[in-house]
């Protein structure tokens, strides 16, 4: 029994007659007749019975007329889903990210995508780097979005840099530095400094540079996340050195200033898009990198993510 033999049927009980059903179908009327002979003999029952020139569906045949009916719908429904699938009227994506990530480079795209399709079921979890691996590796998660530094080798995961970051040395527009042209590191030296300490690894760096050249700070503020940071430099706190994409809004904008500090541009590390090797994107992931991809050139950041 094939779905075609079975559309056939359905067409013959529809016009009840060959030449209509044959007509309909865009077929021969011996490709009819051979169709409904091949189901007949499948189950060695007579489907139709012909009086004159009139066709009459048998009792078999009402039986099979409504499971062959129930059988179409359900195969029809099933070109109907991969079709909504692949034009992004249904379907979901899943992604986790750690939240600074989330914050600064996700949530531009995630509002594009969303306005774009906004049929599709879209979650975004919040996560520390191993969690956010995990996730990936046991397919809880489409896409994850983890700074470099963690490991994250696994024959599970596919790894791509997406962008690459660097630290920034921030103050207050009217800070008495904002003429120079250049500040050495050790100038630095009893300066008031304010930190995050979340994100941690980009806390690491900034304490990382300034033991390497031996800078002693008079003032050390935690306010716990990046946003308070901001903050707190921007009410003359402190100087803060803190990722760079964190603060563009608040540069481009002139609430604050980067400071010309010597060497900041070797401060630079990597955010990394994971994503399963061995699971196919579905068409909402492909989707999401491209307007990704898209929003990260516009930016004018380095992409390296591959389609």
């Amino acid at each position: 029994m094939t779905l075609q033999q079975l559309r056939t049927f359905l067409a013959v009980c529809d016009e009840m007659s060959i030449t209509s059903a044959a007509s309909k179908l865009f077929i021969t009327q011996s490709a009819v007749s051979q169709q409904i002979k091949a189901l007949e003999e499948e189950f060695e029952v007579k489907f139709f019975q012909k009086r004159g020139r009139r066709l009459y569906i048998t009792a078999d045949g009402k039986v099979f007329y409504q499971i062959a009916k129930e059988i179409m719908e359900k195969a029809d429904s099933i070109i109907d889903k991969l079709k909504a699938t692949k034009s992004l009227e249904v379907g979901s994506l899943k992604l986790a990210s750690t939240h600074h990530l989330a914050q600064y480079l996700l949530m531009k795209p995630l509002m594009e995508f969303h306005n774009k399709y906004p049929k599709i079921d879209l979650m975004l979890q919040t996560l520390d780097a191993n969690e956010i691996k995990h996730f990936i590796e046991t397919k809880a998660a489409d896409i994850g979005f983890v700074p470099d530094g963690t490991s994250m080798l696994s024959p599970l995961l596919k790894i791509s840099k997406i962008y690459e970051d660097r630290m920034a040395l921030i103050a207050w527009p009217e800070h008495s530095w904002r003429a120079k042209d250049r500040i050495e590191p050790a100038e630095l030296g009893g300066t008031p400094f304010v930190f995050a300490a979340t994100p941690s690894s980009i806390n690491e760096i900034a304490v990382a540079f300034l033991k390497r050249h031996h800078i002693n700070i008079e003032t050390i503020i935690d306010v716990g996340n990046i946003d308070l940071l901001k903050e707190a430099v921007r009410h003359r706190m402190g100087l803060a050195l803190t990722s760079r994409l964190a603060v563009e809004e608040e540069l481009n904008r002139g609430d604050l200033i980067e400071l010309p500090l010597a060497g900041v541009h070797e401060l630079s590390f990597n955010f990394l898009m994971l994503t399963h090797r061995y699971e196919e994107p579905s068409y909402a992931s492909w989707a999401f990198q491209k307007i990704l991809k898209s929003h990260l050139t516009k930016s004018g950041l380095e992409v390296t993510l591959k389609q």
